[in-house]
């Protein structure tokens, strides 16, 4: 029977792994990602090239393309509109809202400035009261001390005996001057301190929109002075996306001289590296037709990208989760060391070690050819991801193991 120990010896053995085919897999995205900037580039010059045969003279241009230039043109052109109206929009509100909370703390400070005179007016009235109250108290003081003097302190015993309760009623309503005093002093520093934090957050919060909306101007702003490039790109960019190649099986192909690729005969660009295979075309078709196909090769290295980012994902979430479950073990560990605890015997679940054999399968296919394309690649590991590696599988996965760890803890740890 196994302890701990071995379940963490598992476990550190199943995250090496993970963290084998997560290298594997980073290590071609960022080969992707190079070879995808390769194809943006080339793409772009191409694409520029184009746009110069569309600015161009109209009559030098086939029918077909001067039409359906002309009516991308008018459907970019309203978009366009729609988005500066709502840009528009969205300033105005940004701005409204900026302004209303200024003229909210305008209002605050000047209600915080009728706070402030009305309890200085009534300090002041305090103050006279408790300025008169002393000055009674001084008198009584002093008749108190004529009462007092030589033989008059007995004769007169009894009437400073009624004094007292003037005393008394003296003392009480000083001592309530105080007071009223202290608590207008208290009142208005809550009131000081209330309103510099709801200041504080108005301006917070004005700050905000206004950035905002000095953002929304600028992209108008922008919007404005690249109109009619963006016009022009945009139409062209529209044509040709609704224009498909042919991309036959490169297996027939000659190999590409950077990256030693097979590509098709007929191919312009290899469909890896983006490396020109033909002589440029400069004419208006063969431009056409070569963006046609770099537009192929930019959207299966966009699509193929994606998903190799998402098997990373899965992965590094795969990886998270084993990683919690160790510090699970190794928690439980520290318990028998802690505490007068008997070594738990424990195994890792069948079940738990038959599922966790798919990841060995799981490096294996993307341990093959390094010129495999990123849409070929996440298609080579399709079928594993469906079958194998769903969110119920791989929860399943830890929550055997888990329960396992829970019933024998149960039973040996009583």
């Amino acid at each position: 029977m196994g302890r701990l120990k071995d379940v963490r010896a598992y476990l550190d053995d199943r995250r090496r792994v993970v963290a084998e085919v997560e290298a594997r897999l980073c290590a071609l995205q960022a080969k992707y990602e190079s070879f995808f900037a390769e194809v943006c580039q080339a793409r772009e010059a191409e694409l520029v090239q184009l746009i110069g045969h569309a600015t161009g003279a109209a009559a030098a241009l086939p029918e077909w393309f001067v039409a359906e230039l002309e009516a991308e043109r008018r459907a970019v052109e309203a978009d366009l509109d729609q988005q500066v109206a709502r840009l528009g929009e969205q300033r105005a509100n940004l701005a409204a809202q900026a302004e209303a909370l200024r003229q909210e703390s305008v209002a605050a400070e000047q209600e915080l400035r009728q706070q402030n005179v009305a309890l200085d007016r009534e300090e002041e009235e305090l103050k006279a009261r408790s300025a008169a109250l002393l000055a009674r108290l001084d008198d009584y003081n002093r008749r108190i001390r004529g009462l007092g003097s030589g033989f008059g302190f007995f004769a007169n015993l009894f009437r400073m005996r009624a004094l007292q309760a003037e005393r008394r009623l003296l003392d009480a309503e000083q001592a309530d001057a105080a007071a009223r005093i202290e608590g207008l002093r208290s009142r208005w520093a809550a009131v000081s301190v209330a309103h510099a934090a709801a200041e504080q957050e108005r301006t917070t919060r004005w700050t905000g929109l206004e950035t905002e909306a000095a953002a929304v101007a600028a992209k108008l702003e922008a919007l404005a002075a690249t109109r009619p490039q963006m016009v022009s790109r945009s139409a062209v960019e529209r044509v040709l996306d609704r224009r498909r190649t042919a991309f036959r099986d490169p297996a027939t192909g000659a190999p590409c001289p950077r990256c030693a690729v097979l590509n098709p005969p007929q191919a312009h660009f290899c469909h890896i590296c983006a490396a020109r295979a033909t002589p440029d075309r400069p004419d208006l078709a063969g431009s056409v037709e070569e963006v046609a196909e770099l537009n192929h090769h930019h959207r299966r290295f966009a699509d193929g990208m994606k998903a190799c980012q998402e098997i990373i994902g899965l992965l590094r979430g795969l990886g998270s989760g084993i990683e919690a479950f160790t510090k699970s073990v190794d928690d439980m560990i520290a318990s028998e060391k802690k505490y007068p605890l008997p070594k738990l015997s424990i195994e890792v679940p069948e079940a738990s070690r038959a599922w966790g054999t798919n990841l060995e399968i799981f490096r294996d296919q993307v341990s093959g050819d390094q010129s495999l394309h990123p849409q070929e690649l996440a298609a080579t590991v399709t079928g594993l991801l469906a079958q194998v590696f769903t969110a119920d599988a791989i929860r399943a996965y830890f929550e055997c193991m888990g329960a396992e760890l829970t019933a024998r803890a149960k039973e040996q740890w009583k």
